[in-house]
């Protein structure tokens, strides 16, 4: 009898999880002290849009909720990443930049994962990356426009 194991669904999901684990113990192992790994995914966001988006842009962005987002903004102004600014066109919005200092930051981490980028590239040709990417933004379009994630319960949070 087949069970959930032998399901290529579940078990690409699998694997995604695992490698997500990884990568996120192999960044979070190499971050100066005072940076969470949540500070990195979001300076590693301004590097690949830009900034200068509202917070609840940034927390829909990153998928967290909007206390989550303003904890993380001032735990990464008290230490200089990032700038919250008034918005000069409405008041009552605030706009978040990033600042020279988080992006040193950035790229220290960079820095120290070099090693490991290396090892990585050295292990798998650019045609394999190439050959996954199709399928890989293919389910996360098909997971973006499926049914929204759930908002936390205040009991999980």
């Amino acid at each position: 009898m087949a069970g959930p194991q032998d399901r290529p669904d579940i078990a690409v999901f699998d694997e995604i999880g695992a490698v997500a684990h990884l990568l996120r113990a192999t960044i979070s192992a190499r971050l100066p002290p005072g940076m969470a790994y949540g500070h990195f995914e979001l300076l590693l966001h301004f590097v690949r849009e830009g900034d200068g988006q509202t917070p609840a842009e940034l927390a829909r962005a990153m998928m967290i909720t909007k206390g989550a987002i303003t904890n993380t903004l001032q735990r990464m102004e008290a230490v200089g990443h990032v700038a919250v600014l008034g918005d000069v066109s409405d008041g009552r919005k605030k706009r978040v930049r990033v600042t020279r200092a988080g992006i040193h930051a950035y790229n220290e981490v960079l820095k120290a994962l070099r090693t490991n980028r290396i090892s990585m590239r050295s292990a798998f040709t650019e045609g394999e990356f190439r050959e996954a990417l199709p399928f890989l933004k293919a389910l996360r379009a098909h997971l973006e426009d499926g049914d929204p994630p759930l908002e936390p319960s205040a009991a999980s949070r």
